[in-house]
């Protein structure tokens, strides 16, 4: 592929990436733009119009394929079918996001290398479309799909369609030029799979790589300093604030953290605020209203992206907060995750994560709890800390999320693609 310093176009082909203003947490993409541009490449997101946690569409006209500049980062942005919920219409919207930038290749800039946030197998189109360009293919597996279908229970591995899922996944591995895992697990992965040379596979390990998610810390720190997001109950001193920042969807499980506020709803000093929306929320508050758990306040559904900061540093402990399942076993970068490290808080996770941050820097509780008591007790014990250790553990969260800025990422990806 030659020397990459002699490329100067770099795709970044993420469905779901989306311009800061309406991307709160999922900030991966689009500070790589940010830095790769720094270090002197053009580059362009490719992404969908629709921006699905916010139910926003981008393209107000009937133009298939729109281009927007966003403070310098250069967007394309591709029309696809709106969709509210996990099901039919959104797995279309994945096809046919691939299969329109398969489409338009041939109207943008020649890439020298297409950096994919893959949704195997969906988006295989994006793929050919590499290879159809002989651009440096990358593969970004941020979730771990197909294999989610089965940890979710939606589907068997042993199911007919899961074999073939498997074996597109098996594909877009062997056809990569790079592998980019954000889970420190990915190669146990392709070990599981046996998918690697040395188990007689054809998938060189050596072309695997881990690079988590992060927070621009830079961003972060100007943020908390100049921009204070106007709450009442964040101001308050009076009692310990768990905070939550983030989807309310089926997979985020905010079931399980209302569950163990439930058991702690007597103690007056814990209040619980839930900032963020999703198909889940109604159904959470009208649960909470009906059995009258009145320390759990569900807050804003949509918080600019220079608040965030504000809000996660105003809490006593703030919350990762899942649906338990299989894949978190090779560890998981959930966005989240690194902006509650910054903020300087320590973070309660009902997880149990493998490969565990939290319990790497000691920076919070991360366990998979098997009751609502269980959950509840190590909220309460997390926000009765003394002093000392409570200031302690915040100093380790700002010192662990140095190592997750967006800037060193950047760095990595670099030294990666050459």
């Amino acid at each position: 592929m030659g020397d990459l310093k002699k490329k100067k176009v770099i795709w970044l082909v993420n469905k779901h990436a989306a311009p800061l203003e309406y991307n709160a947490t999922n900030l991966r993409t689009y500070k790589l733009a940010c830095y790769l541009q720094e270090f002197g490449y053009d580059v362009r997101i490719i992404a969908s119009s629709y921006v699905h946690n916010r139910n926003i569409e981008l393209i107000n006209n009937h133009k298939g394929v729109q281009e927007k500049d966003y403070d310098g980062v250069k967007f394309i942005h591709v029309k696809t079918t709106s969709y509210k919920r996990n099901g039919l219409k959104r797995i279309y919207s994945l096809f046919q996001f691939g299969w329109k930038v398969f489409l338009g290749r041939e109207k943008w800039e020649k890439p020298d290398v297409i950096i994919h946030t893959s949704n195997i197998p969906f988006d295989i189109f994006v793929l050919w479309c590499a290879k159809k360009m002989r651009a440096l293919y990358v593969t970004e597996v941020v979730d771990l799909w197909p294999e989610s279908f089965v940890a979710f229970g939606l589907l068997k591995a042993s199911n007919p369609i899961m074999k073939v899922f498997y074996s597109l996944e098996y594909y877009f591995y062997k056809q990569a030029d790079r592998i980019v895992f954000s889970m420190e697990g990915g190669k146990d992965y392709i070990r599981e799979k046996k998918w690697n040379i040395e188990n007689g596979g054809k998938i060189d390990l050596n072309k695997v790589y881990y690079l988590n998610n992060g927070v621009d810390i830079k961003d972060f720190e100007y943020n908390l300093k100049y921009y204070c997001w106007d709450d009442e109950d964040l101001k308050r001193n009076d009692v310990k604030k768990v905070i939550y920042l983030g989807s309310i969807r089926l997979v985020n499980n905010l079931m399980a953290l209302i569950d163990a506020a439930a058991c702690l709803k007597d103690d007056s000093n814990i209040l619980f605020l839930i900032y963020g929306d999703g198909e889940e929320r109604e159904r959470l508050e009208k649960y909470c209203i009906d059995n009258r758990i009145y320390n759990v306040k569900f807050k804003q559904r949509w918080i600019d992206p220079k608040y965030v900061p504000y809000v996660l540093h105003q809490s006593t402990i703030n919350i990762v907060n899942y649906k338990v399942n299989s894949v978190e076993r090779f560890g998981g970068s959930q966005n989240k995750l690194f902006q509650a490290l910054a903020s300087g808080r320590p973070i309660c996770s009902n997880v149990g994560m493998g490969y565990s941050i939290i319990k790497y820097y000691n920076v919070g509780v991360d366990e998979c709890f098997n009751s609502s008591v269980e959950y509840s007790l190590a909220i309460k014990k997390l926000v009765s800390l003394d002093e000392k250790e409570y200031n302690a553990m915040c100093e380790r969260a700002i010192m662990a999320a140095q190592d997750f800025d967006l800037n060193k990422l950047a760095e990595k990806y670099l030294k990666i693609l050459n």
